[in-house]
């Protein structure tokens, strides 16, 4: 890998121009997330994305610790990433090399993704039990079958047959998860529940959930047309159609349908959603040295 070299005191100087002043279980899991921030977002309206400084920081310092930076002086936050610096620099050679900083932040969001499933065990587990049934999942998440009264099915079709789909979710989540088979999950096993794109042996279940929520006519593939409505859920009616989804359609026309037979099948969809060649850990890492290259400042 080629190597890049940050020196330590570039990666500090003006670091806290911003430090300082600064689900439900059957959600549908499109890809991997360094943050919950949009890295780029259109703040004023006009289809012109600019760069969102919050991404960086949650993907660099992880959720917890950027939320803590929010409200330090700007000496304090420079006292705490010189801390910081120490542990990514690995060689102790007061340079950060590309690899050393893709390591750090794939360690912030493995200790994210880790601390997140410590408190939903907690809440779907409340006795602490070393295993989670399938029913003590649904009891302490979306509430077993036996909640809903007669008349309230009858008078709330559409929110019950919301919470049918949802169960039926997590019934094939929480199977797959169950790797061992024997009808309950471990701690481990209900982390892969809990994000199934971060395992290897859950991307089957992130590809049948992605073509359900897509495909509206039900022929197991994704067409343009269920792909241009899926995209739509997020603009509002009145709102004139955003520029990135006219880039997000011509993607799928010249990138996506690799066969270029206007829909995108299990493989596609399994491309799209969880590419192969693609590691965000490492793209973050590019990004944040080339930021920091072309402003001779870091962004933290």
């Amino acid at each position: 890998m080629k190597s890049i070299l940050i020196p330590i005191t570039l990666f500090l100087c003006l670091s806290l121009i911003h430090c300082g002043a600064l689900n439900l279980e059957n959600e549908r899991v499109h890809t991997h997330k360094l943050s919950d921030e949009m890295h780029y977002h259109d703040t004023n309206g006009d289809n012109l994305f600019e760069h969102n400084v919050e991404y960086d920081h949650e993907a660099f310092l992880g959720k917890s610790e950027a939320e803590k930076f929010k409200s330090l002086t700007p000496e304090e936050s420079k006292e705490r990433l010189g801390k910081l610096i120490g542990k990514i620099d690995r060689n102790h050679d007061s340079f950060i090399t590309e690899n050393e900083l893709r390591i750090w932040i794939r360690q912030q969001h493995r200790l994210d993704l880790q601390k997140e499933s410590d408190k939903k065990w907690k809440k779907v587990n409340p006795n602490q039990n070393q295993y989670l049934t399938f029913d003590e999942l649904i009891e302490n998440t979306i509430g077993g079958i036996e909640t809903w009264s007669e008349e309230e099915k009858e008078n709330r079709k559409d929110l019950y047959n919301s919470y049918l789909k949802m169960m039926e979710r997590n019934k094939k989540r929480f199977k797959a998860a169950d790797f061992d088979a024997d009808g309950k999950l471990s701690r481990t096993e209900y982390s892969d529940f809990l994000h199934p794109e971060e395992s290897k042996t859950m991307r089957e279940i992130v590809i049948d959930e992605t073509i359900e929520d897509l495909d509206s006519n039900g022929d197991g593939v994704v067409s343009l047309e269920e792909f241009i409505l899926d995209l739509k859920k997020s603009v509002m009616e009145e709102e004139a159609e955003p520029e990135w989804i006219k880039v997000e359609i011509e993607n799928f026309k010249l990138f996506r349908d690799k066969n270029k037979d206007g829909v995108l099948d299990r493989e596609e969809v399994n491309e799209w959603i969880l590419p192969s060649d693609y590691d965000h850990s490492l793209n973050e890492a590019k990004h944040l040295i080339f930021e920091a290259d072309e402003n001779k400042v870091s962004l933290f």
